[in-house]
């Protein structure tokens, strides 16, 4: 008797396989599909006359084509190159808020200095002090600008995080949904290809922003990791959260009580830049401004501009505690123990110097206002309000603390009738105690054998000069480091001394930069760096000298220097760490834009591999579905002969 079923089955096959080719064409254009594939059996043989005669074909399995292998190595690559390309991003916003190029800070820092120049070579220009206060804020703004686009972009970068993290957890959602359905195929035994798609689709979704590890099990299962956390894929899914450590940020998976370790993929990058990368450029942005502040405060503090010393003097800095010792006030000053030199002169323009010793471990501010104010004419106090320091002197007096000479010295040794006087400006960088003593008697100016010796703080014997036969009474007598001493007309004994101090470093301690006393700068940080506003109202008060004569120039010197000097780590100058700050930022945007282009070109190659496999070639399902149709036909005519067949049987037998 011929049999149907095998013309049927034929018939089957091939419809489905049409059917199966048509829905490849249909989605040739479809993200993250698989091209379908059919495995095609035989069916069991039956035996005719001792035969096995066969029965047909049957449909044993419809594949999803693709190559695990390749599909992982893309998923891997995705969260490196999502991961770079979002460091890259940041990285460049990061070297534009530093002003690189032509208005970097290491070259408004070349021009802040190379203004104190100009100055000296004009000292007594308005014109020139206005340039030099106006490069001075110029380069300050740029350095608040800098610090201030780094917060904002740390704030933006936080938005982004808890923006990625919601995404995320909705993916985590979708992943636990899709995985359900698969297991509940797959326990049917039915045909699951649609929500495998869609589940690789997800995954690779998820690895754009957190680095994930797949490991596929036969059987359909998958196996997840994040860092060393397993994800879950039952009845709960996997959420992630960001908690707030400190200045740091931390993500935590489900439950766990140990922050996720992630490697790669957006979220990598961002938790990476605002916990380490920009961090670090906004402590080495407070650098460069502590230490300008410190820096250029410490030599104006003990300088005096054309407007000559004070009568009032207020620091710009608040200190909170005032009853506590230094160190512990102002624990990022650097103080050290040693000597603060006041000079107070008078109406008659004599000047004398008081020295106070302060020990910042164990003297408090209110124990320095008590030595300042123990000096005549001197009055310190700290503000109630404020709590800045502030020095006031009474009527007819002035105080500065350039150092220098004493104009009037001690001479309650000094025996004869003979005054002496010091003047000039001194050079010298140490304090120096000079004496001087007088060898021979006589008259000053006329006497036989008449010198004056002097020596130095160690009792070396500096200078000895004639003041007796050939000297002129009341001419001054050059010694070394810019320094005269003069004897008017009278008498002179043997043995007759007297001291004075030559202070060429008259803040030892850090005191006055600390708390802002006649400083250039105001603040403390990028944040908060600013020209002093007293200084920028008052540009006569830039402390070009140490006399306050307008032509004395001899602080710029000192200015200038520290353009020269290794105040930074690895002994580099200011201008040379913050070109340097710029220099790295841009080496790194190109390394990571080489590793950006190499990870794309990668990711390209994978993909093309995963379509050659996985992909849909038109042009092949052309061919199959004419062979479809083909095998279609046949099984028609397989089942129209066997038709008739029977329709002459039947005629025959009936």
């Amino acid at each position: 008797m011929p049999n149907f079923s095998i013309g049927l089955s034929a018939l089957q096959t091939s419809q489905f396989a049409l059917e199966m080719v048509s829905n490849n064409i249909s989605n040739a254009n479809t993200d993250g599909y698989h091209r379908r594939s059919l495995t095609l059996q035989a069916t069991h043989p039956d035996i005719v006359g001792g035969f096995r005669v066969g029965t047909g074909v049957t449909i044993s399995g419809i594949n999803r084509v693709r190559d695990s292998v390749t599909e992982a190595s893309l998923t891997s690559v995705i969260s490196d190159s999502s991961d770079v390309e979002q460091l890259l991003n940041i990285e460049r916003k990061i070297e534009s808020a530093l002003l690189t190029g032509d208005n970097s800070i290491g070259r408004q820092l070349d021009a802040f200095f190379a203004e104190f120049t100009n100055l000296s070579a004009s000292p007594n220009e308005p014109a020139q002090r206005s340039a030099l206060l106006e490069t001075g804020k110029q380069l300050t703004g740029g350095l608040r600008d800098a610090a201030q686009q780094l917060t904002e972009l740390k704030g933006n970068i936080r938005l982004q995080i808890e923006h990625e993290i919601e995404l995320l957890n909705g993916d985590l959602g979708e992943l636990r949904d899709v995985s359900f359905q698969i297991f509940k195929f797959e326990a049917q035994g039915i045909e699951h290809n649609n929500e495998l798609d869609q589940r690789d689709a997800v995954l690779n979704r998820i690895a754009e922003v957190v680095g994930i590890r797949r490991n596929e099990q036969p059987g359909g299962q998958l196996h997840l990791t994040i860092g060393h956390h397993s994800i879950e894929q039952g009845s709960h899914p996997s959420s992630l959260s960001v908690i707030e450590s400190g200045q740091q940020l931390e993500i935590y998976l489900d439950d766990s009580d140990r922050p996720l370790a992630i490697e790669t993929g957006r979220l990598s990058a961002l938790v990476e830049a605002y916990n380490e990368i920009i961090p670090a450029y906004e402590e080495k942005l407070d650098q460069i401004a502590g230490e300008l502040i410190q820096s250029v405060n410490r030599v104006h503090s003990t300088g005096i501009g054309s407007a000559g010393s004070f009568t009032n003097l207020v620091g710009n800095v608040s200190v909170s505690q005032t009853n506590i010792p230094l160190n512990e006030a102002l624990p990022d000053a650097d103080l050290t123990a040693g000597e603060l030199t006041l000079s107070v002169t008078d109406a008659n323009g004599d000047r004398q110097t008081h020295v106070i010793t302060i020990d910042p471990d164990v003297d408090t501010l209110e124990d320095v206002a008590a030595q300042l104010s123990s000096i005549l004419g001197i009055t310190s106090s700290i503000r109630a309000v404020s709590n800045q320091f502030q020095i006031t002197t009474g009527a007819d007096v002035e105080f500065d603390f350039a150092g220098g000479v004493e104009t009037n010295p001690d001479l309650s040794l000094f025996t004869g009738t003979s005054v002496a006087s010091v003047s000039g400006t001194y050079t010298g960088e140490v304090n120096e105690e000079l004496t001087v003593r007088i060898e021979g008697s006589g008259q000053v100016g006329s006497a036989a054998n008449l010198f004056a010796n002097v020596y130095s703080s160690s009792g070396a014997l500096l200078s000895r000069v004639n003041v007796g036969d050939g000297y002129e009474a009341g001419s001054p007598i050059e010694l070394d480091d810019g320094v005269s001493i003069a004897f008017t007309a009278g008498t002179m004994n043997d043995a007759d001394e007297f001291s004075t101090r030559l202070t060429g470093e008259p803040d030892q301690t850090g005191i006055l930069a600390a708390l802002g006393i006649n400083a250039f700068f105001s603040g403390t940080d990028a944040h908060s760096i600013a020209v002093d506003r007293t200084l920028a109202s008052q540009p006569e008060r830039i402390a070009t000298g140490r006399s306050g004569e307008a032509a004395d120039t001899s602080n710029l010197s000192r200015f200038i220097a520290i353009a020269d000097t290794t105040l930074m780590p690895s002994n580099r100058t200011l201008g040379q760490f913050a070109s340097e700050m710029g220099t790295e930022i841009g080496f790194e945007i190109s390394s990571n834009t080489s590793l950006s282009a190499s990870l794309t070109t990668f990711k390209l190659r994978l993909e093309t591999e995963r379509d050659a496999i996985s992909g849909v070639d038109l042009n092949e399902e052309l061919v199959y579905l004419q062979e479809y149709q083909k095998s279609y036909e046949a099984a028609v005519r397989i089942i129209q002969a066997t038709d008739e067949m029977l329709s002459e049987l039947f005629r025959i037998i009936g």
